[in-house]
């Protein structure tokens, strides 16, 4: 009877038989910024001369999840991943398919390290991918866009306002 009266309880206040968790409204969309279909919003960014358009990962469960499962990247898309502040940042290839480049920069666009990030051997410890240097954001494109642009530590890629205004959820293990 106890279950019955906590079950009819559950349908009175969720008719769809689900209750939904009130979201948070999405953080404001720029003009030059669109959502992808992964709920991701995205922003023109210029990196090298090139404008690619990037997926911004600031929550802690978007950070988490990155590229994973993709089996294929534009070769005009990247995700930015934006962390509340500088310090040495890691990252590893769990789950993911295809290679991908990584430019790690600080607040200001100054590059602090780039490196391809290649896919894991089944069976073998992930490789850690360090950005060597403090940095607040962690850029992943297209394997190959590195080597393309020319892009090396200590050149520098104009933030846009759109990109540097967002305020992200704080951190709360290390990668």
């Amino acid at each position: 009877m106890r279950m019955f009266t906590i079950l009819l309880i559950v349908l009175l206040f969720c008719p769809n038989g689900a209750c939904k968790k009130e979201m948070e409204p999405p953080p404001a969309v720029s003009n030059q910024e669109t959502i992808r279909p992964t709920g991701l919003p995205v922003q023109s960014m210029e990196v090298g001369g090139e404008l690619f358009q990037v997926e911004l990962a600031y929550t802690q469960q978007d950070r988490a999840r990155g590229l994973m499962y993709r089996r294929e990247l534009a070769p005009d898309a990247g995700m930015l991943f934006i962390f509340e502040r500088e310090k040495i940042r890691q990252f590893y290839m769990k789950n993911c398919l295809i290679d991908i480049d990584i430019v790690f920069f600080r607040a200001d666009g100054e590059i602090t390290h780039v490196t391809t990030m290649k896919v894991p051997v089944p069976g073998q410890p992930l490789t850690l991918y360090s950005s060597q240097a403090p940095a607040k954001y962690a850029l992943e494109l297209p394997a190959g866009a590195i080597q393309r642009l020319k892009l090396q530590p200590g050149q520098k890629i104009q933030i846009p306002a759109a990109i540097s205004n967002i305020i992200p959820e704080p951190q709360e293990y290390g990668y």
